[in-house]
């Protein structure tokens, strides 16, 4: 995007501008000051000579940073220069492209819009600040998105271990489910307007993040952007070097390969999986990796914290958690969990609990009745710590009047007369 405004400007004085984009991690400054109004201007001395002659020095000076991929030091130079000159569209408008290709869009919104305040018909910067804007909302969105510790209430900590018990996830989280946003190792296919046919057309992100074809004026950075905004940029540099008003690009992802996660532990399928969205739900995952019978819980590391959530995939709400790129998955057995008999039966005492276990099966793994025995007292905790008893007729079991019920972790047998 900087070498646009780069290019606009200095064709005028013969020379070519080729500038490539690049992600900057940097925090973004706050730019503060406002130009001044015309009304202001019109009672304010302008800029000296002297202050006019460095600021262009510096403009220009700017561009050779920008020409170089140096947009940190291109962008400090053009906020050199409309604090000489407050009144210097052009390094406004440049400034605006320098942080746009730094993916510092506040930035970029904030130093656009000066610009535009001073010259409100120029169409580039326009269009530059609608999509600067835009990716300004949908960072703040990525940025505002709760957790599921936070949607619940609980605090969330460098290193902690979350057990969710709720379906608490994010309305926006949907959206992940949808989109794809590109990164290196990608492998693009990627068709430009009258491009020949024995032309290549795949090309792989680097590693930087940048998809580098022939037919554009430098490498495009693109990582990070869904496949659309990839088509718009291009588009967008082809409009401005040819006489296609409307270029035909077509863009799309054929090999997917930045976005992996880690799955082991309880499954046929351990290893690296690809993710062809930016997030996919826990029993996906847990499905195509197919887990083993004796599988009981899943832990789920996230890439981008030190959280670990703790899943029952008895749960549905839970195995709907998102996994994003990065994240490690394991799937763990069951920590052993017991119930108790005691009575009529010939071997009492506690005994290992497994899920699916019926009454009938629980006095079998008891050794059976020592004698006719006609009734079974279940008491079972109802959650508060009080014991809630329910009797069966153990005859009607096993006529077949009633159905064998299923008991619980904790559950207390006791087999009477």
């Amino acid at each position: 995007m900087f070498r646009a405004r780069f290019f606009a400007i200095v064709i005028l004085s013969g020379v070519p501008v080729f500038v490539q984009g690049q992600t900057d991690s940097a925090v973004r400054p706050r730019r503060t000051q406002t130009p001044p109004s015309a009304s202001e201007r019109s009672h304010v001395q302008g800029p000296s000579s002297e202050a006019n002659a460095e600021a262009k020095r510096l403009y220009k000076e700017g561009v050779k940073f920008g020409t170089s991929g140096r947009y940190k030091e291109a962008a400090s130079n053009f906020e050199q220069a409309v604090k000489l000159n407050p009144d210097y569209v052009d390094a406004y408008f440049s400034l605006g492209h320098a942080y746009y290709d730094l993916h510092q869009w506040e930035s970029a919104v904030d130093s656009l819009e000066h610009g535009l305040a001073l010259k409100p018909k120029d169409k580039a910067a326009t269009d530059l600040l609608a999509r600067a804007q835009s990716m300004l909302q949908r960072e703040a969105g990525i940025q505002q998105k709760p957790s599921v510790e936070s949607a619940r209430g609980q605090p969330v900590g460098s290193s902690s271990r979350n057990t969710l018990s709720t379906a608490a996830k994010p309305a926006n989280e949907n959206s992940l489910t949808k989109v794809y946003r590109v990164g290196p190792g990608d492998v693009l296919d990627v068709r430009l307007t009258d491009a020949a046919s024995a032309q290549a057309t795949l090309f792989t992100i680097t590693p930087a993040g940048f998809l580098e074809h022939p037919d554009l004026t430098a490498p495009l950075s693109c990582a990070g952007l869904t496949v659309e905004e990839i088509t718009a940029l291009i588009e967008d540099d082809l409009k401005r070097r040819s006489s296609t008003t409307r270029p035909n690009v077509s863009v799309a992802v054929e090999e997917y390969v930045s976005h992996t996660i880690l799955v082991s532990g309880l499954v046929k399928e351990p290893g690296a999986k690809i993710l062809k969205r930016e997030g996919i739900p826990l029993f996906v995952v847990i499905a195509d990796a197919q887990p083993l019978p004796e599988a009981g819980s899943v832990t789920v590391a996230r890439h981008n914290s030190n959280e670990t959530y703790v899943i029952d995939p008895s749960k549905p709400s839970e195995m709907n958690l998102l996994i994003r790129p990065g994240d490690v998955v394991t799937v763990q057995p069951s920590p052993p969990q017991f119930f108790y008999i005691g009575g009529e039966v010939k071997s009492p005492g506690e005994k290992n609990f497994h899920r699916g276990l019926t009454l009938t099966q629980a006095i079998i793994a008891a050794g059976g009745l020592t004698r006719k025995s006609n009734e079974v007292r279940l008491a079972r905790d109802n959650g508060k710590g009080f014991l809630v008893v329910s009797r069966y007729k153990l005859k009607d079991i096993e006529s077949g009047k009633m159905p064998d019920p299923v008991i619980q972790p904790g559950d207390r047998l006791t087999i009477v007369k």
